[in-house]
């Protein structure tokens, strides 16, 4: 069995910064009701505001009309991501109010991560100077504040996947896990270090690798955005292909994440 699991963003001011709108409910129509159902939850990354990038594409409808073309299907996209600042541990706390759409989902995106990492939950204890946008310590920003981060979150990703894995009983259904990119480096409000910007790059290292792990661990195909977005060692700036907010995917940037979870396939479905 494989699952779409997306590990996204929430903001739209700049790393960490959250910000609320209405939760997204659009559903693309299928011309037949025999068609797939692909189900979106999770925070601001899947949900592609106009607002954080105007005329944009989301990965999300992207993503529908691969799996319509390679299924030779009509696949109706129900989006129910939220654009709130959505954590993993609210995801968690609502989860049973999506039981009945999930249930019935051929295809589950769910879009969790950003929010709930501490490099932007709570910048590792440091607090951050609003001028520069820089931290007051970065060398709270170590290895001990992300093993901490990624072991208090592993749990919680755990009963995420347990739930929603269970609630298909083993129906045929494409699951995908996308790892975090790196929204930090290069951050055009910031004038963060050389040294600084490794120091994030460790926090996503070990944030990536539990996210994959608990994937893993459930039979679900992780999918790894965050080299396709910031390189082979991490250490790339995201660049073009974030929007202006420098926080969600560009246009280019809804397009590669898109295309990385084309070349997973669509298994078991096509």
């Amino acid at each position: 069995m494989l699952v779409v699991l997306l590990a996204a963003a929430g903001c739209s001011d700049g790393p960490g910064d959250a910000s609320a709108e209405p939760a997204s409910a659009t559903t693309r129509a299928s011309s037949s009701p025999a068609g797939l159902s692909l189900v979106a939850i999770g925070d601001s990354i899947p949900y592609n505001s106009a607002d954080d990038c105007p005329g944009c594409t989301g990965f999300i409808d992207r993503y529908a009309d691969a799996v319509a073309a390679a299924t030779g299907t009509p696949v109706q996209t129900t989006n129910l991501s939220e654009h709130t600042g959505q954590t993993l541990q609210g995801l968690v706390a609502e989860l049973d109010r999506f039981e009945d759409q999930l249930r019935s989902a051929d295809v589950i995106v769910i879009g969790i991560a950003h929010n709930s990492i501490a490099l932007n939950a709570n910048h590792c204890g440091a607090t951050v100077d609003a001028t520069t946008n820089g931290l007051s310590d970065w060398s709270v920003v170590d290895q001990d504040c992300a093993e901490r981060s990624a072991a208090a979150s592993r749990p919680l990703f755990d009963e995420l996947l347990s739930k929603v894995v269970e609630w298909r009983s083993a129906k045929p259904t494409i699951f995908r896990a996308l790892d975090k990119y790196n929204d930090w480096i290069g951050w055009p409000e910031a004038n963060f270090t050389p040294p600084q910007e490794k120091r994030t790059t460790l926090q996503h290292d070990v944030w990536n690798k539990m996210i994959c792990d608990v994937a893993e661990a459930h039979d679900v195909t992780c999918v790894d955005i965050y080299h396709a977005f910031n390189g082979p060692d991490g250490h790339r700036a995201s660049g073009d292909l974030l929007a202006g907010d420098y926080t969600h995917p560009s246009d280019k940037g809804n397009a590669l994440i898109a295309k990385v979870l084309v070349a997973e396939g669509f298994a078991p479905l096509a």
